[in-house]
């Protein structure tokens, strides 16, 4: 937790003199296509794990409202078997990204269209395999992707109501938008999954996922079904992951005062997701790296994924931006509402503190050239998030609660399943309020330089705040002119934040005065402070070790697995002491302290040597596909400090870099081409070839041939 930056510091202490104070990449297409009104899509698809390959029909009911001779739909990469228009075949053209249709339709009365189609996506739907081995399948069609699998509409504008039947192997489960109407078994394998959605939605956010699933069912305050998926081999997890789900969607309801607006909300986490979650309609899919375990809850949990995608239920799905100038009419207000929800849960100094460490983030982010304005549509995700949700806070401090209430609600009901710009959420804070924005729209929305000294008199109305800056203010300090202060901010009950700040001042030394500081941090008991301790206390001293040593039993895997490993270099005659006592420890879903645990060990030439293959091989495993890619990214990282890649380690690192989650792919590349550099490597890799698939040798040939 600890800032980035300096500069929100500076700017506190010079505005105190001065006034005398008290001390998420977004979518760019506009409506291409206004002749055609398209109003319900039914999809019956059928889908093929081996063969990687969906097919079947799409029918949209549609009206023309000008005279046209022609209509288009999106499709990419398609076979396109046959096109109907009120039941009569008709020609068609298509250029393997949209399909062309040309007739003479009358205007003013429904008209049907029928696609017959079939697709092997490159993108947007994904046929894996979970940790358990079994098929998985999954959607991820943000922006405009969804026409990779289905032709439909690359413009958020069009909204359509989707109903999907889609039909798979027995034995799993089908999740997509909607209500599921029924189940029917087509013949001795394959069964049929049939989704109702009533309202209307861009195409983006049609999503299903496929795999092998439990579920509980809870109900909102509202009377929302609330259908939470999960792995049956994850059950003991289940509470944890979702843990305040239904007080979020309780909370969030009521907060934005306006009813939950479809049938009913499924989360079903799915394995290599390409982001934390995504806010089908309906239908968040989340990455299964927080499916967690009660300790893992203190360091990674769900919470702010869980309700950000909720808040999009809202803001983004019921409202959808028109185009990516008014990507923060979706992210902003969706980070402010999932920060809302953290508040009641973490409290108060949770809230302030992560709004002051995102203003450090946009202060230092306005100083430098990539620094733009919230309406710029080539913002980065920090200024569509961050800024985005900082705006909205201005604005409500502004308005009031109750002018920003009404507004929300306001806003929420007139522009309802339609499309919307920021000028649109403008004029209703306007009219509910009497109050000119231009001046906000120019400073918060239009203004590439983040208003710092605006924030800061949002922030330090709060007493919490005014003490956190006011101990941040000494870090320039000598320790013998601020070792009181120091002292007396460790009194019991420590504040998670402030207690940090001292254990980050005092920068990992170790004289006498300094141990006495850290001495009391230990006693505090704050697991956050004891964490801040094992993160920048790297030399542990002497005097220090016994309490030291007890980090390793803190209930926080993120915590422990720094503390072992400054254990483990600060006492080599102890080595083997630390390594029994966290041998059965497998930490985070990434495995953190289990790969570090395994480096450690090998790295130990007294302990177990008749074990070292096995760790080695352990170590070199956690790189295949079965695992997570964080899994998978924490062994590589050690293999290459090693020097220690495996065949089976280098062809799983090919495998990664032709993956199709992209961060794991670059990160894979990265390693890849430093590892090609050298001649043992290139041979080796000239053997390997064969072991790979066609377009993985095809990939490695490019890398390797100059």
């Amino acid at each position: 937790m600890k800032l980035v930056a300096h500069l929100f510091i500076i700017l506190f202490f010079s505005i105190c003199s001065a006034q005398n104070i008290d001390a998420n990449p977004s979518p760019k297409n506009k409506k291409e296509q206004t002749q055609v009104d398209f109003l319900k899509g039914k999809v019956d698809v059928a889908l093929d794990a081996k063969t990687k390959t969906i097919q079947g029909t799409v029918r949209y009911t549609f009206i023309i409202q000008n005279i046209t001779k022609s209509i288009f739909i999106d499709a990419q990469r398609m076979v396109i078997k046959n096109i109907s228009v009120d039941n009569k075949s008709i020609d068609f053209k298509y250029d393997n990204k949209k399909i062309m249709i040309l007739s003479d339709f009358k205007t003013g009365v429904e008209h049907t269209m029928t696609i017959q189609f079939k697709a092997r996506p490159q993108k947007a739907l994904y046929f894996i395999k979970d940790a358990q081995g079994n098929d998985q399948i999954w959607t991820q069609g943000q922006g405009k992707y969804t026409s990779n699998w289905l032709p439909s509409f690359d413009d958020m504008n069009e909204k359509v109501a989707f109903d999907l039947t889609i039909n798979f192997t027995k034995g799993y489960e089908v999740v997509a938008n909607g209500k599921l109407i029924k189940t029917e078994s087509l013949n001795d394998s394959i069964r049929s999954w049939h989704y109702n959605m009533k309202k209307p939605m861009s195409s983006y956010l049609v999503a299903f996922a496929i795999g092998k699933y439990d579920k509980v069912v809870e109900t909102s305050a509202s009377g929302i079904p609330l259908e939470m998926y999960y792995y049956p081999s994850d059950k003991d997890k289940y509470e944890t992951t979702y843990k305040h789900s239904k007080k979020i969607f309780d909370f969030l309801e009521k907060e934005i005062g306006f009813p939950y607006p479809w049938q009913n909300y499924k989360q079903v986490p799915v394995k290599d997701f390409l982001y934390a979650g995504m806010e089908n309609t309906g239908t968040t899919i989340f990455s299964d790296a927080f499916v967690i375990d009660e300790t893992t809850f203190v360091d990674q949990n769900y919470i702010n994924v869980n309700a950000h995608e909720l808040a999009h239920q809202w803001f983004g799905d019921l409202v959808t931006e028109t185009e990516g100038t008014h990507h923060w009419l979706q992210e902003g207000f969706a980070t402010y509402y999932a920060l809302l929800a953290e508040k009641e849960i973490f409290g108060e100094d949770y809230f302030l503190y992560k709004l002051y460490e995102s203003a450090e983030q946009l202060t230092s982010l306005s100083t430098t050239k990539n620094a733009t304005a919230l309406l710029d549509p080539k913002s980065s995700s920090l200024t569509f998030y961050q800024r985005g949700a900082w705006a909205v806070h201005a604005l409500r401090g502004l308005l009031g609660d109750t002018s920003f209430k009404i507004t929300i609600h306001n806003y929420l009901e007139k522009h309802k399943y339609q499309n919307v710009t920021t000028d649109d959420f403008i004029h209703i804070a306007e009219q509910v309020s009497g109050t000119d924005l231009t001046a906000f729209k120019q400073l918060w929305l239009e203004n590439v330089r983040f208003p710092s000294e605006e924030a800061l008199a949002i922030l330090t109305k709060s007493t919490f705040i005014k003490n956190y800056l006011g101990l941040a203010k000494e870090r320039t300090q000598p320790m013998a002119g601020k070792w009181e202060t120091l002292s007396k901010a460790l009194d019991f009950p420590v504040n998670d934040y402030i207690g940090q700040e001292v254990v980050y001042q005092l920068e990992g030394k170790t004289d006498s005065a300094i141990i006495t500081l850290y001495d009391k941090a230990f006693k505090t008991n704050n697991i956050y402070v004891r964490q801040a301790i094992a993160n920048t206390l790297s030399t542990v001293p002497k005097s220090l070790q016994t309490e030291y040593e007890s980090l390793l039993k803190d209930p926080s895997y993120a915590t422990i697995e720094p503390a072992l490993y400054h254990l483990w270099v600060s006492f080599p005659k102890k080595r083997k002491e630390y390594l029994d006592l966290t041998k059965d420890i497998i930490g985070f879903n990434s495995k953190n302290i289990k790969t570090l645990w395994l480096v450690l060990a090998l790295s130990t030439k007294e302990y177990q040597v008749e074990n070292h293959q096995k760790f080695y091989l352990e170590l070199s495993g956690y790189t295949s596909s079965k695992f997570s890619i964080s899994t998978r990214e924490n062994a590589f990282t050690y293999l290459e400090s090693l020097q220690a890649f495996s065949d089976i380690s280098l062809i799983n690192l090919v495998e990664g870099a032709t993956h199709h989650n992209w961060r794991f792919r670059n990160f894979c590349r990265r390693i890849l081409d430093k590892l090609l550099k050298e001649e043992k490597y290139r041979k080796k890799y000239v053997v390997l070839l064969t072991s790979l698939s066609e377009s993985q040798q095809e990939f490695l040939q490019k890398r390797i041939t100059p």
